[in-house]
């Protein structure tokens, strides 16, 4: 179902800002690379395009073929240099395939964003889940984050240096998303407990955890289905019951996302780790 309403009912009446508008200029990953998983659309998109817009090299890494290759274009198409991987990063082979394409073009990675997940088959009560969408959950946001924080860090451990950020949500403090909710506050484990284990091994780990946030620029959805073109796949049922839990009155963007990323990737948050930031327009996790 398409929606176009609340948000931008409450937003006020703008272009949509591009990742180099946002930047104002910034250049804080000029000669670092980057991994984004999740990169071929929505945050992971928005993300890729930011870290590019400051200067990074920058590895887009998703199932989406059509996704990644298109912000593969996006991000050549202003210089910067820019590769796709197609692996699936809820396995452990499919994350260090992710690794050994980035050691292939960069030689080393600074910097990794654990984009990919969404919530799956809901919403609806804890027990209404099926044995196979709790899985697939689980699969889609907690393995994809673990496996690559594993394959990832004895990489950037040995080199003393990068920065680690996931992607969490407010759900653990929601409700009607059971198993996904359950997965990000595994996501939050994973930061706290990473982010202390190397905090003296020059790597750091922190998160981010959005509330409700829209892109407009979705090829499939979360079951990987083609979706309508500027489709937010959000009924305005669900949209009323996020907007209620989110004091600004609105949905997020996702170069507001990436923004919160650009920032805890950045020497900018060097004396930042284990943390978790809610960009939730004032709701906390």
């Amino acid at each position: 179902m398409r929606f176009d309403g609340a948000a931008s009912r409450r937003s006020p009446k703008r272009s949509r800002p591009v990742a180099e508008d946002l930047a104002h200029g910034a250049r804080r990953f000029v000669n670092r690379s980057a991994v984004v998983t999740g990169a071929g659309q929505g945050i992971g998109r928005a993300t890729a395009l930011r870290l590019g817009a400051e200067g990074a090299k920058v590895l887009v890494a998703d199932k989406n073929v059509a996704g990644a290759e298109r912000v593969v274009a996006e991000l050549r198409a202003t210089s910067v240099e820019a590769h796709a991987a197609h692996h699936d990063v809820s396995t452990p082979e499919g994350a260090g395939s992710v690794l050994e394409t980035a050691l292939e073009h960069f030689q080393h990675v600074d910097v990794l964003v654990n984009c990919v997940g969404g919530s799956r088959y809901g919403p609806k009560l804890a027990w209404e889940y099926t044995v196979d969408e709790i899985r697939a959950n689980i699969d889609v946001n907690l393995w994809t984050t673990l496996w690559c924080c594993w394959s990832f860090l004895p990489h950037m451990v040995e080199r003393g240096s990068g920065a680690i950020v996931n992607v969490g949500s407010n759900s653990p403090r929601g409700t009607m998303r059971f198993p996904y909710a359950a997965a990000k506050g595994g996501v939050f484990a994973i930061t706290t407990s990473l982010g202390l284990e190397t905090a003296k091994l020059g790597v750091r780990v922190n998160a981010i955890a959005p509330h409700w946030t829209v892109s407009g620029d979705k090829l499939i959805d979360r079951l990987g289905r083609s979706v309508e073109p500027g489709a937010s796949g959000v009924s305005e049922a669900t949209a009323q019951r996020h907007l209620g839990n989110i004091p600004m009155g609105r949905a997020g963007r996702a170069e507001e996302q990436a923004a919160a990323i650009a920032f805890l990737a950045s020497d900018d948050a060097s004396f930042i780790t284990a943390q978790v930031l809610s960009v939730g327009g004032g709701a906390s996790v």
